[in-house]
């Protein structure tokens, strides 16, 4: 037994196959570990080492604490594996029911949402009515929801839409900016009322039902159709044109002093024309665009500087001196010269003119006109044309100052060329407070006394200087009985506001009546322009009797030069015998 004693001390420790297992791991172990060392530049001992186990519930490992429990591998751990799966299974079973009536849930939710949307749905498809505007629809600022058509135009005619709309323009890199009120912007209020109208009722059955479901939340604005003052509109454009292009500047003249007329230069710019500019605006507004509206403009040079259009700008007809009146007062308005150029002279020189050119120097000449203001102060007033007579004696003291007071009335009364003269108009109302007195006067037939009597003779005396005068007799009614103081036949009875003498002013120029009187004479003379020719008048009466009245025919006679140049039937006068009483 000792010797085997022996023989045990010489030999290595005996290990137990098991023993001689974990050796072999443990080499294993040391490799993998020196192999691990090679990768990551670390060691690590055995008490070091991760042990991983899968939840089965994610796909990722979970890392053990390094733990007595966690130092073995997963196979050796206390809870046995049934265990963990019915632990496992009641988990799922139990997601699986919250799921469950998560889902009864959610479906119950959206039933509900779906009954809500379908009752207001149908709720906003009963707001929708032919005959008025959607609720909350407004154009621009206006309320005009619930409204029938008719009172949709007649609240747009009421109101100015466009009151804060500003308008810009662009061309190339300019901008332009106009207010409505600039281009005259209004609502067309029977087309705008229908786009209110037909707001939510143009589409189909759903279309127009998710149309109103949306007002019952919201308003909607109509932008109003709108139409521009075309004639404000080419203003603007035309402003706007100029900054863009620059303005345009014809060849201009300037008429020198001296008998010369300088042209100058033009330039190139906006051609004026504002067509196409328009268009686009119109159909901008049309689609409810308000800004940054495309527009362009054309440039062109000065027009061609022609004879035909330089003769227009240098000539100029003489003007005649002229005469105003102002009541009886005659103004002469002096005349002016006239201008014209040679044309073959104008012509040559014209060729220097062209855009960019030095200032061209072209004569013109001077033309008179035929009436200068001497030759009408001459003419004016310078001429009897007519003059008559007639005695107012063996009157009484009232009769003739009547005539006086008549007579003074109408003297110095200016008639204008083509103008009516009245009688009755010039002398008033023959009263106490005109200045008139009570004397004998005829009426139906008789003499009596009354105011103004006498002043008939004044308008007799009148009418024989008129035709004298070749003037045309508008208005004369001869008296009821015979007078004495003037030939049958050209007399001319007037009552105050009743029968009246007119004549009118035949002539080219202003007369002026001279009616005054004499001791017992007045006279009464026509002042004028002298007719040219000249002309010569001769009045023939031709008297017969109507049974106990006396007719006379008058025929006025008209002569120049010797010649007749025309022939006047006047008023046949029929007179009465006077009456004994």
């Amino acid at each position: 037994m000792q010797e085997n004693n022996n023989n045990n001390e010489d030999m290595e420790p005996e290990v137990s196959k098991e023993t001689e297992i974990n050796t072999d791991n443990t080499d294993a172990s040391l490799d993998t570990t020196e192999n691990n060392t090679e990768n990551t530049d670390a060691s690590l001992e055995d008490n070091d080492k991760i042990y991983y186990f899968d939840d089965e519930e994610d796909d990722f490992a979970i890392p053990a604490e390094n733990t007595a429990e966690a130092s073995e591998p997963y196979a050796e751990t206390e809870e046995p594996a049934d265990v963990l799966d019915d632990e496992k299974k009641a988990a799922k079973e139990k997601r699986a029911a919250v799921l469950k009536k998560l889902k009864i849930a959610a479906i119950a939710v959206l039933i509900v949402i779906v009954c809500a949307f379908i009752a207001l749905y149908s709720y906003a498809i009963s707001t929708i009515s032919d005959d008025k505007v959607m609720k909350n629809v407004y154009i621009q600022g206006l309320d005009v929801g619930g409204l029938t058509y008719e009172e949709t135009v007649a609240a747009i005619n009421a109101s100015y839409l466009f009151d804060e709309f500003q308008i810009t323009l662009l061309s190339g890199e300019q901008t332009f900016s106009i207010s409505a009120a600039d281009i005259g912007l209004s609502a067309l209020a029977e087309e705008t009322a229908e786009k209110a109208m037909n707001y939510s009722k143009t589409g189909n059955f759903f279309t127009n039902g998710f149309t109103a479901l949306k007002l019952l939340f919201e308003n909607h604005v109509i932008i109003p159709v709108p139409k521009a003052d075309t004639a404000l509109l080419d203003e603007k454009l035309n402003e706007f044109g100029n900054i863009v292009m620059g303005e345009r500047i014809q060849h201009y003249i300037e008429l020198g002093d001296d008998g010369m007329v300088t042209i100058y230069s033009g330039q190139t710019g906006y051609n004026g024309d504002p067509t196409a500019a328009r268009d686009a605006v119109v159909e901008a507004l049309a689609n409810e665009q308000f800004t940054d509206i495309q527009v362009t403009f054309t440039a062109a040079p000065p027009d061609e500087m022609t004879l035909e259009a330089f003769d227009a700008l240098v000539y100029k007809d003489p003007i005649n001196a002229t005469y105003e009146i102002n009541g009886n007062e005659v103004t002469v308005v002096p005349g002016d010269t006239g201008r014209y150029i040679d044309k073959e002279e104008a012509a040559v020189l014209l060729q220097n003119v062209y855009e960019g050119c030095e200032p061209v120097k072209i004569p013109f000449y001077v033309s008179q006109p035929d009436v200068t203001t001497q030759t009408l102060r001459d003419k004016l007033f310078a001429d009897t044309l007519a003059t008559y007579s007639t005695s107012f004696g063996g009157s009484t003291s009232n009769r003739s100052m009547n005539v006086a007071r008549a007579a003074s009335l109408i003297n110095g009364t200016v008639v204008a060329s083509g103008e009516t003269f009245s009688f009755n108009d010039t002398v008033g109302h023959r009263t106490v407070e005109n200045g008139f007195y009570t004397a004998k006067e005829y009426i139906d037939g008789k003499s009596v006394d009354g105011i103004g009597g006498g002043t008939c003779q004044v308008s007799s005396t009148l009418y024989s200087a008129v035709l004298y005068a070749d003037m045309n007799i508008v208005e004369r009614l001869n008296h009821m009985m015979t007078v004495g103081y003037i030939p049958l036949g050209q007399d001319a009875t007037v009552a105050d506001g009743g029968v009246d003498f007119k004549f009118k002013n035949t002539s080219d120029y202003p007369i002026k009546i001279s009616a005054t009187t004499s001791g017992s004479t007045i006279t009464v003379s026509i002042i004028g322009t002298q007719w040219e020719p000249a002309r010569e008048v001769k009045i023939s009466h031709t008297t017969s009797m109507s049974g106990e009245n006396t007719v006379v025919h008058s025929t006025r006679y008209v002569y120049s030069n010797g010649e007749l140049i025309s022939t006047d039937k006047l008023n046949t006068s029929t007179y009465m015998p006077h009456s004994t009483d």
